[in-house]
C-alpha cells in the first residue's frame, strides 16, 4: 500500500440500505498547510491575549479560536492593519473544510486575505496567485503584526 488514505464515509442511508463514498482526491498537502496557518495565527492570539490581559486564567477558560478572535473586535493598529475580518474568514474556511474534507481551496476563498495584503502591500508588492503562497503571506504578516506588538508589551511590562 503506497499511498495513504481514509476509510469511506456514509453518503446516504435509504430505506435500510447503507451507501459509502470513498474519499479520493484529498490534497492532503495543502489541507495540512492551511490547518497549520490557523494554528500558528492562534498561538499568537493566545500569546496576544495573554500579555494583554495577564491576570485572565486563559487555560482554564478554553476558548475557540472564533471566541478568541470575537475578544479582539477592537484590536486595530490601524486601517490599514486590520487584520481581525480576514482572521475571522480563515476560521470560517476552516470550518468548513472540517465538514467537508474534499474542499479545496481556491484564489477566490481566500479573497478577504488578499484584500488585507493588498493594504499591507500599499502597491510596492504584488500579491501572489496561488492559494499556498496567499496564505504563507498573509500568516506571515498576520504574525509579524501580533509579534510586534507581543515584543513592545512584554518590554514594556519588564521596564526596559
Amino acid at each position: 500500500m503506497n499511498e495513504l488514505g481514509l476509510p469511506p464515509r456514509v453518503a446516504e442511508i435509504v430505506d435500510g440500505s447503507v451507501t459509502w463514498e470513498r474519499m479520493d482526491g484529498i490534497n492532503y498537502e495543502s489541507l495540512g498547510y492551511f490547518l497549520s496557518c490557523h494554528l500558528v495565527v492562534e498561538h499568537y492570539l493566545d500569546e496576544y491575549l495573554k500579555i494583554e490581559y495577564p491576570r485572565l486564567n486563559w487555560k482554564a477558560s478554553r476558548q475557540t479560536f472564533g471566541q478568541k478572535v470575537s475578544l479582539l473586535s477592537d484590536f486595530k493598529v490601524s486601517d490599514t492593519y486590520d487584520c481581525i475580518p480576514a482572521i475571522k474568514h480563515m476560521n470560517s474556511l476552516r470550518n468548513r473544510l472540517s465538514h467537508q474534507l474534499d474542499f479545496v481551496i481556491t484564489k477566490n476563498d481566500l479573497l478577504p486575505m488578499i484584500q488585507y495584503l493588498e493594504k499591507v502591500y500599499e502597491k510596492k508588492q504584488e500579491v501572489p496567485d496561488e492559494p499556498k503562497e496567499i496564505l504563507s503571506r498573509f500568516t506571515t504578516m498576520t504574525c509579524v503584526l501580533f509579534a510586534g506588538y507581543i515584543s513592545a508589551k512584554a518590554q514594556a511590562n519588564s521596564g526596559k
